[in-house]
């Protein structure tokens, strides 16, 4: 029961709100003499009368040691043993000087008795503390204590700074050290660095970080006709990928999944028992009939530093730590320890615990995906389709006007063209995308996805949910940092290596022969964080990565201001140069130089320059989607004018009033009408910008600007009006780049250098993209963007296949939606 609250009468007391103090004696807190409260004198001379029992016992020092620390010294079960060791030492050296007790008077202490180990205050450490040069006679193998001293360096990962696994953050291209993990203050010591501190090295010892991952020998494809969907109508099977979706989401047990399967097939068999007959009857029919364990690698990760493992080498072994060494030939022989990180969790079960990795990558295999789109009905044909086309000198269309589909090479050492119509079936041109995005609405969980898309099908079905290929999906709850991202890409430039040299298809009815399939990686469209992880290259505030262009550095921020010397500055980096000193980078022995090197040369290695035939300046493209209408357009209104005080509330009012009152065709995209909301153009997705500027933009905003801001606008809405044709030539290009042009230099002159951002300087490099790659709308990103999106909504696509009344049923779900 809770307490009565007593509200006393205090208006007539006079009695002083303090506790009279008294003169506390003893040694063990106050030193001798101390003025304390009186309840804290009680417990005082409590301590010091258990003490004096304690002592009345014959014990040796070492057993009243150890009674006193298990039963005082609550903080040494979280200290390492060797922060234990020197607690001792200190406590020991303190014992020596203290005075002892007895049970005369304290002044008078003639008579020996044995020291009592009075344990001190616990000395605080700093958070992040120098880094102990190793003695050159000491062993780094010898004892227990000097492996378990690496706690005191964060886990024996200096590098990695203390485990965390995003290098203090990884937003700055710098990789934005933390106090710990600068390699300046390992040779800030007092101790000097030696010579011998290199000793140790052998023939043997790898010189490089090491991103590879583990191989699968028993992962085999062709040992099996039967591939994903064969036992099921494809247009059904993804009932069951929804089903497993639902249950990692809510992190259901087998045994609810496995009710809720059979509770299906019984709604479905009484819906249409011809079409679900062979739906299964359980958990394990379902995970048997789709062969999830055939067709998909996984892996297990090392929460620190994203270094993979098979997880059957891993769960044989209780608490298995990461093995991966971040800098093989470190100066420092205690920086060259592996990461250490924990990769397995125990979890409890009802008859003991099962070892289970804490990370999960799983790696939807691109073969088995290849050649169920080839047992498509049509599907070859599709792929021979763009053969047939007319083509015009100067016009853009499609992807296959660009020059790098006209001039990409067969091979590294010849000239020969890779599509031709005689390959037009059997060598496929990719375009990829990396991209995170939250896939739960009620917890923060940023998810990453690595999709792919087939450009030898024609645009119209090129985009379409059943074409997608998955390549990766990244773990989270948070984005991979910077380089560590090399782990996850590893095993898919393994097989992507693998197409380029061909891929045999296995004997079907259509193939009664092996049909060698060869595949490139032609395009990367990404938005700008996710280009320079996947390609390696710097952040886009510091230099631009296809031309010359470095950033102006006033004060603490950035800019890219300055044309007067455009034509010293605009044209494409050297390739090879970037391979070179992208190779370099992993050379470096510490991450101080590997900063020097990022900041002097611009990128840091990517496994995408295994790819032989791979351009990491002229593949990745400035994607038009994230430049031009996220970042652009959204700076020029809301940054510009409305921050700038040139649109005022009243204005945004009048402008929602006038947008009200436009009517569009129902094929045409509307903004929301909540210009108004907040700040102004509250919760704008990319589309409905692109609407704005291409539509309202003008009639709504003309008449409450100034002149030179009017000037801005026209040429912005020109050169997004040219770009987005769906048929473009070579003068539409040349125009809008100028267009491009004159709003940055607009810019510059009426609001100064400063407000040249990274996404301005880009827009004049989007011409050149449509040169390699023909129209936007062969390479935007929107498409992509939308793919996510439809892995939130199965819940949706369920409810509309099991209504067949409706006007609308979705048919060709991928097997690989997930």
């Amino acid at each position: 029961m809770p307490k009565k609250r007593i509200h006393k009468d205090r208006s007539t007391d006079t009695r002083p709100k303090t506790r009279n103090r008294v003169e506390c004696n003893c040694t063990l807190h106050c030193n001798g003499s101390k003025w304390v409260d009186p309840r804290t004198f009680e417990r005082h001379q409590q301590e010091i009368e258990r003490f004096r029992t304690i002592t009345s016992v014959p014990q040796s020092t070492s057993q009243f040691r150890s009674s006193m620390s298990s039963s005082v010294d609550v903080g040494s079960s979280s200290t390492s043993k060797r922060r234990r060791k020197q607690e001792e030492e200190e406590e020991e050296g303190q014992d020596s000087s203290n005075s002892s007790y007895s049970d005369s008077d304290e002044s008078n202490q003639t008579d020996y008795q044995e020291p009592i180990n009075i344990p001190t205050k616990r000395k605080r450490y700093p958070k992040f503390r120098q880094t102990e040069l190793i003695p050159d006679d000491e062993n780094l193998n010898n004892d227990s204590d000097d492996n378990d001293s690496s706690d005191d360096n964060g886990g024996g990962s200096d590098d990695n700074g203390g485990g965390s696994g995003d290098n203090g953050g990884g937003s700055d291209d710098n990789d934005g050290l933390n106090d710990n993990g600068d390699d300046n203050e390992d040779f800030d010591n007092n101790e000097s660095y030696t010579e011998d501190d290199d000793r140790g090295f052998s023939d043997d010892d790898v010189p490089i970080e090491q991103f590879t991952a583990p191989d699968f020998d028993d992962f085999d494809f062709e040992s099996d006709d039967e591939y994903p969907d064969s036992n099921i109508e494809f247009n059904d099977s993804w009932i069951l990928l929804w089903i497993l979706k639902y249950q990692a989401r809510f992190h259901l047990p087998d045994v609810a999944i496995n009710s809720l399967i059979k509770f299906f097939r019984i709604v479905l068999s009484d819906a249409d028992n011809e079409r679900f007959k062979n739906f299964p009857t359980s958990s394990y029919m379902m995970r048997k009939m789709l062969e999830f364990g055939k067709h998909s690698k996984r892996y297990a990760v090392c929460p620190s530093c994203n270094k993979l493992y098979k997880e059957s080498e891993i769960l044989s072994t209780s608490e298995f730590k990461c093995n991966h060494v971040e800098f093989p030939i470190h100066p420092r022989r205690n920086l060259r320890k592996p990461c250490g990180t924990e990769v397995t969790d125990r979890v409890p079960t009802t008859s003991g615990f099962i070892i289970k990795p804490k990370m999960v990558y799983p790696l939807p295999s691109l073969k088995a995906q290849i050649i169920a789109m080839y047992r498509r009905p049509g599907f070859e044909s599709l792929l021979e389709k763009w053969t047939n086309r007319d083509e015009e000198a100067g016009l853009y269309t499609d992807i296959y006007d660009g020059e790098i589909w006209k001039t990409f090479p067969s091979s590294t050492d010849n000239s020969a063209q890779f599509f031709t119509p005689d390959t037009a079936d059997s060598h496929l041109g990719i375009m990829i995308n990396l991209d995170w995005f939250q896939p739960f609405d009620s917890a923060s969980y940023s998810t990453g996805a690595i999709y792919g898309v087939i450009c030898n099908l024609p645009r119209e079905v090129r985009f379409k949910k059943e074409n997608m290929l998955i390549l990766a999906l990244l773990p989270g709850p948070n984005e991979v940092k910077l380089h560590k991202i090399n782990h996850y890409l590893a095993p898919i430039v393994d097989e992507l290596l693998e197409f380029w040299s061909g891929v045999n298809l296995p004997p079907s009815e259509d193939h009664p022969e092996v049909k060698k399939i060869r595949l490139a990686v032609i395009c990367c469209a990404n938005d700008i964080p996710a280009a320079r992880k996947l390609c390696g290259h710097i952040s886009a505030k510091a230099a631009c990565y296809r031309c010359h262009k470095r950033a102006n550095v006033v004060g603490r921020r950035s800019n890219f201001g300055g044309f007067d010397d455009i034509s010293e500055w605009f044209h494409d980096r050297d390739p090879e140069e970037h391979r070179t000193n992208a190779e370099a980078w992993r050379y470096c022995t510490t991450r101080d130089e590997r900063d020097a090197h990022v900041s002097a040369n611009l990128v840091r290695w990517s496994e995408m320059l295994r790819l032989p035939y791979f351009n990491p300046i002229r593949h990745l493209i400035v994607d038009p989607m994230h430049c031009l209408f996220l970042e652009i357009a959204k700076w020029i209104v809301k940054k510009l004018w409305i921050d700038g005080g040139k649109l005022s509330k009243s204005d945004l009012k009048l402008m929602e009033n006038r947008a009200k009152q436009i009517k569009l065709p129902a094929d045409m995209g509307r903004i929301p009408y909540k210009i108004s909301t907040g700040d102004g153009f509250s919760g704008f997705t990319a589309d409905q910008w692109k609407s704005f500027i291409l539509i309202y933009a003008i009639p709504l905003m003309w008449d409450l600007l100034v002149t030179s801001d009017r000037n801005i606008l026209a040429n912005f809405v020109k050169a997004c009006s040219l770009l987005t044709c769906r048929i473009i030539n070579i003068d539409m290009l040349s125009q809008a780049h100028d267009r491009l042009l004159q709003v940055a230099m607009l810019i510059e002159e009426n609001y100064g250098q400063e407000f040249i951002t990274p996404n301005i300087h880009l827009s004049l490099h989007i011409t050149d993209c449509c040169e390699d790659y023909g129209p936007l709308y062969s390479f935007w990103c929107y498409s992509f963007e939308r793919m996510n999106g439809l892995l939130g909504n199965k819940l949706f696509l369920l409810f509309l296949c099991l209504c067949p009344n409706l006007p609308y049923r979705p048919k060709n779900i991928p097997y690989c939606f997930l």
